[in-house]
């Protein structure tokens, strides 16, 4: 049997009031790496208009002068 089989079995045993709750977080970071890829593929973070002024960088990162 593997690890995650494992996991799953013992995933099962819990309440489903206290799985839900050990769940929604990966739920959430699921969806958002999902949305964040679907956004990279369509193009759509390029789309903000141009290069970002001032000291910061494309992504929000702060330049070091």
């Amino acid at each position: 049997m593997s690890t995650f089989d494992e996991i799953l079995q013992w995933f099962e045993t819990l309440p489903a009031s206290f799985a839900f709750l050990l769940a929604l977080p990966f739920v959430i970071a699921f969806v958002s790496l999902l949305k964040d890829a679907v956004e990279r593929r369509s193009g759509k973070k390029g789309r903000r208009g141009g290069k970002a002024g001032g000291r910061r960088g494309g992504d929000g990162e702060l330049k070091i002068l």
